[in-house]
């Protein structure tokens, strides 16, 4: 073993951590695809990670709720849109700890819970509204929106989980994602490239503090799966380069910004906004479908796979090049409980 995958799996051992997922999530060559596209292609399949429908989620949550224990809570607060799969994961995850869970969610309560609301409700999450459209948010709404989320924090006293869990808490989980990729590969993390979806940016920043602490190099194309205006001058998401340098002053982590390995968030993949499914990514679905037999999301993998299809197409991803696609989960429950069952 290097002596920098060392240091990553030391550092990684020694945070309080709970059990949830089933790991290591399988790493699948892609050989169709891979000749289709002149590339070596690769996928991660975190959408196997064990807990509920799988995903990216359960990574984050083992360390997130292990230190909400640590601190002695019984309840924790969250919050996402409507069709948020992160909510569902917290709650799902909460559940399995003996958690109480509240969720904050932006959009109008429907008529009947649909999607993950529905599964919110069967896992016994206490839901709260508040009227902002993720798809076009305005600063009016997503202003009430902050003042709910902090008043139900302190009226039930609970752990506070920010959307998509991007909190330095939560960075230890790709960090040791990047280990166990690495440790799949002959402890080498071989790949040129690496594509995945980026929301609010806690899977990509933890990914790049693992390859920075584990001393590996490749270029991380992070797709987004907001339109850009929302993500810079709506929620005014930090980059993944400034949440790098927040989670190393946090976790203790000799890392600066000198440190941040090459990145780029690729815009225009979703610009319809987020959680509205594309036309790119309909025809990525069905390709991985078609040629691979796996599926992918419309909100999140899909828009990521549109992304990687297309640099390949333009060149941005070399031909020849080793590339890994990060399939971090997300998969809609929508079409699969539209319909509720009543006897």
């Amino acid at each position: 073993m290097t002596r920098n995958l060392e240091v990553l799996d030391t550092f990684v051992a020694g945070l309080p951590r709970v059990s949830l997922g089933i790991f290591p999530t399988p790493l699948v060559p892609l050989e169709r695809l891979s000749r289709h596209l002149g590339i070596d292609l690769w996928m991660k399949r975190d959408e196997c990670t064990g807990l509920a429908l799988g995903g990216n989620k359960t990574r984050k949550m083992e360390f997130i709720l292990a230190d909400a224990i640590k601190h002695g809570h019984h309840t924790v607060v969250t919050t996402g849109p409507l069709t948020s799969n992160h909510t569902m994961m917290t709650a799902m995850a909460g559940r399995r700890l003996g958690l109480k869970v509240h969720c904050v969610i932006g959009g109008e309560s429907p008529s009947e819970p649909f999607g993950n609301l529905l599964l919110l409700e069967y896992l016994g999450a206490t839901v709260h509204y508040t009227p902002l459209d993720f798809s076009k948010p305005k600063p009016a709404a997503l202003a009430r929106y902050k003042v709910r989320c902090h008043e139900v924090v302190e009226e039930t006293g609970g752990y506070w989980i920010p959307g998509g869990g991007t909190m330095p808490q939560a960075e230890p989980a790709y960090m040791l994602a990047v280990s166990e990729i690495a440790h799949q590969c002959d402890e080498r993390f071989d790949f040129d490239d690496v594509v995945l979806a980026i929301g609010t940016g806690s899977t990509t920043t933890g990914l790049l503090l693992g390859l920075a602490l584990g001393g590996f190099d490749c270029h991380v194309n992070a797709v987004a799966t907001a339109d850009r205006h929302s993500i810079e001058n709506i929620f005014k998401r930090r980059s993944p380069a400034e949440q790098f340098v927040k989670a190393s002053a946090a976790l203790g982590i000799d890392l600066t910004a000198q440190n941040v390995p090459l990145y780029d968030v690729r815009f225009g993949f979703a610009e319809e906004g987020y959680s509205i499914p594309s036309a790119g990514g309909d025809q990525a679905i069905r390709l991985l479908a078609r040629e691979e037999g796996y599926l992918l999301d419309p909100i999140y993998t899909a828009k990521a796979f549109h992304g990687l299809l297309t640099m390949v197409d333009d060149g941005r991803i070399k031909s020849g090049t080793r590339v890994l696609f990060l399939h971090t989960g997300g998969l809609s429950m929508t079409p699969i409980t539209e319909r509720r069952y009543r006897p």
